[in-house]
């Protein structure tokens, strides 16, 4: 019979790990403010936008927020931790700002693609 209990709890711990959820924290700014990437580029970044949660540094007085495939950081009490009731909603903002610097991110290479392209002998005369 123990046989047939270690099986059951192992059944029930696979469903529960199955049925869990993601856990991430989000943030949303409480002030305007510049930053600069760790990709090196400038943006603005207005009061209310929202940003996935890296990491907390500086014992927590500064936190590392995403966008898109790059990061920057700023002081705690420029930000709200987003409750999870909040969190769908501002999914939506966060996905604004991914697209835009995205597209930003993308004429930035184009622009260096043209920039180093060797000019054609047609060009040079």
């Amino acid at each position: 019979m123990p046989f047939v209990l270690r099986i059951l709890a192992s059944l029930l711990l696979i469903a529960s790990a199955a049925s869990a959820k993601e856990f991430k924290l989000y943030a949303v700014l409480l002030e305007d403010m510049p930053a600069e990437l760790a990709d090196g580029s400038k943006w603005q970044m207005d009061k209310g936008d929202v940003f996935p949660v890296l990491m907390y540094k500086e014992m927590q007085t500064k936190i590392v927020l995403q966008l898109a495939g790059t990061n920057f950081w700023t002081d705690t009490k420029r930000v709200r931790i987003l409750k999870d009731s909040e969190v769908a909603a501002a999914i939506d903002r966060y996905r604004k700002n991914v697209e835009a610097y995205l597209k930003t991110d993308s004429e930035k290479q184009k622009k260096q693609l043209r920039a180093a392209r060797p000019k054609s002998e047609s060009d040079a005369r």
